[in-house]
């Protein structure tokens, strides 16, 4: 096989004539198999061969004509070389569709969010409503398609066709929330008075839509009587309710048709060695068939020398097959992929955060004798969690840092009301008396000294908190141990209770 090598028709002919086919001649086929064969030293493919015969015109004999042999032959050989690059072409479409996917599992796997039903809070039902057909009211001037979820109620207005067969071609978006929406299509018509009249209503089971793939329908409308009248609609509709599944088995579905599609040039390239083979050198047929994967024995095959023209203009269609695997678990399946991907950008920043959480903790314990520093104890416990529990979240670290910050002001306010008490003469303390005089001075130094820490630390937060948005795994670094953070991005809040788990 060789796309470079083009063989041309006096090239065919001149090979022919050597095992005594001339040309103006017409010949029987297993006359020209014959040849073939002789040209091939083996037997040639006759499935091949009987295609290329099968395009020919015979006369009342059975005979074809040399020459329209050799042309069906050239033109077998073109068409496998057009179906090899279209296939080449489909291969690298399919691995930037596949690399745009797994960069929106990347994205996904942090930011998703799902209500108590199992279902994305930014779940969508898209509809894309084609045409109407079979009307035979002809006292009308136009025509409508009223989609209806739940209370949600939106119109599609008539862009083409006649009054008959109305043509709309207009997309639309619904949020679902719970799974159990009702959906109606009903067709409506308009008269010269503009008064509205009900033609008839479909209505769409949500639950046949849980492949989370396009289906292209067409109902029958139901009119007041219950029975199914003549009018139909032709719409397409999708519900996705799980965009980190339906990226994961998108990925899936694409491996596996990249997967085909190499063997389907495997299969061509072998096809089109068949068609070139006799009319190649000994050097060129040996050089091209080593280069020829070995074919399973296992595998039909199925591919014709002159049947691509048409498989070609089919379109490929992408249905992965229904999720079998909780979100849970497309979690756990994700996670591996980004333990190569961890990154030192900001490993001295969360190790001297750390150092700083405890440190917090410690100078909030000793002030607990002299004030209620309970806040700050629940607060440095909070970052702590950052880490240990991989509370990497974008809107966890926004309540952190608005804790903080508030708790800066009651430190300030506490500082106020004591520091006329530093240098007073009354040293009276209601717990502790006179004797608590060395104790407050401390709490006071205490608290100055959780004040520049908490500074500190807000300006650490907001470092994660940018780091947060992006897609970067981190790692944290202390003493003998290490593990990475920002995989999970977990928060008090997730659905699942993982954090609490």
């Amino acid at each position: 096989m060789s796309l470079q090598f083009q063989p041309s028709v006096n090239q065919v002919l001149g090979a022919f004539q050597r095992v005594g086919l001339n040309q103006g001649q017409a010949y029987q086929p297993d006359q020209i198999y014959q040849a073939l064969d002789q040209l091939t030293s083996q037997a040639y493919d006759r499935d091949v061969a009987n295609q290329i015969y099968e395009q020919c015109t015979p006369n009342q004999r059975g005979q074809v004509q040399i020459e329209e042999f050799s042309q069906i032959l050239i033109s077998a050989d073109a068409m496998l070389k057009k179906k090899i690059r279209d296939t080449e072409q489909q291969v690298v479409q399919l691995v930037e569709e596949s690399r745009e996917c797994q960069r929106q599992v990347k994205e996904i796997q942090y930011t998703q969010q799902q209500n108590q039903y199992g279902i994305d809070t930014d779940s969508s039902l898209n509809l894309i409503i084609k045409s109407a057909s079979g009307i035979t009211n002809s006292d009308f001037i136009q025509s409508y398609v009223s989609i209806s979820v739940d209370n949600n109620e939106q119109v599609a207005q008539q862009t083409g066709g006649d009054k008959f067969h109305p043509i709309f071609n207009e997309q639309f978006g619904f949020q679902i929330k719970t799974g159990r929406e009702n959906i109606t299509l009903s067709l409506l018509i308009q008269d010269r008075n503009q008064k509205k009249s009900l033609v008839g209503q479909a209505k769409i089971d949500i639950s046949q839509l849980q492949d989370q793939q396009v289906h292209s329908l067409q109902l029958q409308l139901q009119g007041d009587r219950q029975q199914f009248a003549t009018p139909t609609i032709q719409f397409d509709v999708q519900w996705i309710y799980n965009k980190l599944r339906y990226f994961q088995e998108m990925i899936s579905k694409f491996e596996a048709d990249i997967q085909q599609h190499y063997n389907d040039i495997e299969d061509y390239k072998r096809d089109l060695f068949v068609v070139q083979q006799p009319f190649m050198d000994n050097n060129q047929r040996q050089n091209l068939q080593s280069s020829l994967k070995p074919q399973n024995s296992s595998k039909v095959q199925t591919n014709s020398a002159l049947l691509y023209q048409q498989q070609q203009n089919q379109p490929q269609i992408y249905k992965p097959t229904p999720p079998q695997q909780s979100y849970r678990q497309n979690q756990d399946n994700i996670q591996p992929q980004f333990q190569g991907e961890a990154t030192d950008e900001l490993s001295d920043e969360i190790y001297y955060g750390f150092i700083l959480y405890l440190l917090m903790i410690v100078l909030s314990m000793f002030q607990c004798f002299a004030r209620p520093a309970y806040v700050d104890i629940l607060l440095g416990t909070m970052y702590l969690l950052i880490i240990c529990r991989d509370c990497f979240n974008p809107e966890y670290l926004k309540i952190l840092g608005a804790i903080t910050v508030f708790t800066i002001v009651l430190d300030i306010f506490w500082i106020a009301i004591y520091k006329n008490w530093w240098n007073g003469t009354d040293k009276t303390l209601p717990t502790w008396g006179e004797a608590g005089d060395p104790i407050v001075r401390i709490t006071i130094v205490f608290c100055i000294f959780n004040m520049i820490l908490k500074t500190a630390l807000c300006y650490i937060i907001f470092h994660y908190y940018k780091e947060a948005q992006s897609n970067q795994v981190l790692k944290f670094k202390v003493w003998q141990l290490e593990f990475q953070i920002g995989i999970l991005k977990q928060n008090l809040f997730t659905l699942d209770k993982r954090l609490l788990s």
